[in-house]
């Protein structure tokens, strides 16, 4: 729980702050008292679980919303600063760039794909669609059976809940955009 002390601290002080509670009203909402709530927010107390969900159930949020570091307001970060997701041969490579969050219902990712290299897409579950982003090179795409060429600067959009085939047919490694998105 350590790590999470001053995500805690700065979560419960924004819900707060935002709501425009006093310690004493949160304290009135939770069964917290005002100065153990004072001391989560400073971070000079670890809370107990406990604590957390009653903090929680006060404030009608999930115990993950106390936890979570808050997003970023703004962030430059590089396509390849994450380690990729290999398939076997590691010829076809997956760098996470904005992972799934319940409340976004999209992920994305940043592909590279080396000559002549095949991977094989499994079938999603549910209403998915991906959409593939060509920047460099040249990507054929198969969706049941069905041949599409992607080249720079295009993309393509297919429902995923089916086999689906990336193949890199250029002379050099294609690189691409993946965002995959859940519907309802």
């Amino acid at each position: 729980m350590e790590q999470s002390i001053d995500a805690i601290a700065n979560n419960l002080r924004n819900i707060r702050e935002n709501r425009n509670l006093s310690l004493d009203q949160l304290s009135d909402l939770t069964g917290v008292s005002k100065s153990m709530l004072r001391q989560i927010e400073t971070g000079k107390s670890s809370p107990t679980i406990a604590t957390i969900w009653k903090i929680a159930n006060g404030l009608r949020v999930s115990f993950t919303t106390l936890l979570s570091k808050p997003v970023v307001q703004a962030e430059v970060r590089s396509f390849r600063g994450e380690k990729p997701l290999t398939a076997k041969s590691e010829h076809y490579r997956l760098f996470p760039l904005i992972p799934f969050e319940p409340q976004q219902s999209f992920e994305t990712y940043y592909v590279e794909i080396d000559p002549g290299t095949v991977f094989q897409g499994e079938p999603h579950e549910g209403n998915v669609y991906e959409y593939v982003f060509v920047f460099k090179g040249k990507l054929q795409i198969f969706v049941e059976g069905k041949k599409f060429e992607i080249n720079e600067n295009e993309f393509l959009q297919f429902q995923a809940n089916c086999p689906h085939e990336y193949k890199c047919t250029g002379r050099n490694m294609a690189t691409a955009i993946m965002q995959i998105s859940y519907l309802s």
